[in-house]
């Protein structure tokens, strides 16, 4: 599975967003209603559908030693920021509000479909992380992708 692409979206007074149909699409058909909200690394959340959530929560914990008191506080924080969510009969999804307030999120928001997960943005950190990145785009696809683009 590959999620990919830029969405914008909008908060209603109970913080919903309609899911957008064409990022709905690219999910396969058992992985289109449940989902895990999870806070990332940056300043936004990540949506994962279950089944995904799952493997990568089997995988991490293949990884992590138990014994280790530093990994599990990891674990604790790392789970600690999840939550599952369901598109209800509308294909919308309710943000619980802690959620919204670690990333910042009020009304305007932006999805981003990242291979295996949608990341969720408020728009406005979403457009000053873009302005700051976006100059650098030329340069790393030569880098990343190996290509020159002149």
């Amino acid at each position: 599975m590959f999620l990919f692409g830029e969405y914008r979206a909008r908060l209603d007074g109970k913080r919903r967003f309609g899911m957008p149909s064409a990022l709905l699409a690219l999910l396969p058909e058992g992985a289109r209603t449940d989902f895990v909200l999870q806070r990332a690394s940056d300043p936004c959340l990540w949506l994962y559908p279950l089944p995904i959530w799952r493997a990568e929560l089997e995988a991490l914990y293949r990884r992590i030693n138990p014994f280790s008191p530093e990994e599990r506080n990891f674990l604790r924080l790392y789970q600690a920021g999840a939550q599952p969510v369901s598109l209800d009969s509308d294909a919308r999804l309710l943000l619980p509000k802690p959620l919204c307030d670690y990333a910042g999120i009020q009304t305007d928001i932006v999805l981003l479909g990242m291979k295996d997960r949608i990341e969720i943005w408020a728009e406005p950190q979403y457009t000053a992380w873009k302005a700051e990145n976006e100059t650098n785009l030329t340069a790393w696809m030569q880098k990343f992708l190996g290509q020159s683009l002149q």
